[in-house]
């Protein structure tokens, strides 16, 4: 009864996991969900939904969410990763991932990247652009309350997931191409349930110090460990 009321609790705090970016001149969005078996694509196409996942994607795969724009996909680049119940689960091997766009919008100057997860991400991403491996580190970065809910095998309870959103400042750049590179790491068990991208022609800075929600959600966790 105490895990399910403090899910309740959670789940208050969980109704958009993604961050809102608002950026001023021209922007594009995508968004990539639905990363489990229950959705057919990924069988019918032959993605894999077994464990351990270490079999190669066919090939990238576009943005599925409405409203989505651009060419940027989504890809496994190496190592595991399969569509399992809830999420894409690397079944606790190391799994390298990438988000690239070989077309992208004229005079780029910033992305903003978030991963919802359900665990710890062992290899932060990094940017490469025009074909290089520059390696470029987030400018900004957050973290939020994720929207789904994450098992945790080891005490065979749930818990919510973590929305992160990094954003890099490219302006004056002058990219022709790029690729967010991120990954786990042996017994990381990342499980990654949604993507979300926005690219734009005019750098602000999108991505926020933690929200007054996130602390307001600290302090209603505290109140329930004090009466508890």
């Amino acid at each position: 009864m105490k895990h399910i009321l403090l899910l309740a609790i959670l789940a208050t705090f969980q109704v958009d996991a993604a961050v809102t970016i608002t950026l001023p001149g021209n922007s594009e969005t995508s968004g990539w969900d639905q990363l489990n078996s229950s959705n057919p694509y990924w069988a019918d196409n032959g993605y894999t939904t077994s464990y351990p996942g270490a079999t190669p994607w066919p090939g990238p795969v576009s943005a599925n969410m409405a409203g989505s724009e651009g060419g940027a996909t989504f890809s496994k680049v190496s190592g595991n990763g399969y569509l399992a119940s809830s999420s894409i689960y690397d079944g606790g091997g190391a799994g390298t991932y990438s988000i690239s766009d070989s077309d992208p919008m004229v005079d780029l100057a910033t992305i903003v990247f978030q991963l919802d997860a359900g665990t710890e991400i062992g290899v932060l991403p990094v940017l490469n652009y025009n074909g290089g491996s520059q390696g470029l580190a987030p400018d900004f970065t957050l973290t939020t309350a994720g929207e789904y809910l994450s098992f945790d095998f080891s005490t065979s309870t749930f818990f919510p997931t973590t929305n992160h959103a990094w954003q890099w400042d490219l302006t004056g750049l002058d990219i022709d191409s790029y690729e967010i590179v991120w990954g786990s790491v042996a017994n990381n068990h990342l499980s990654q349930y949604e993507i979300n991208l926005t690219t734009g022609d005019t750098f602000s800075q999108a991505v926020p110090e933690p929200s007054a929600a996130l602390l307001s959600l600290a302090g209603v966790l505290l109140a329930f460990r004090r009466r508890r």
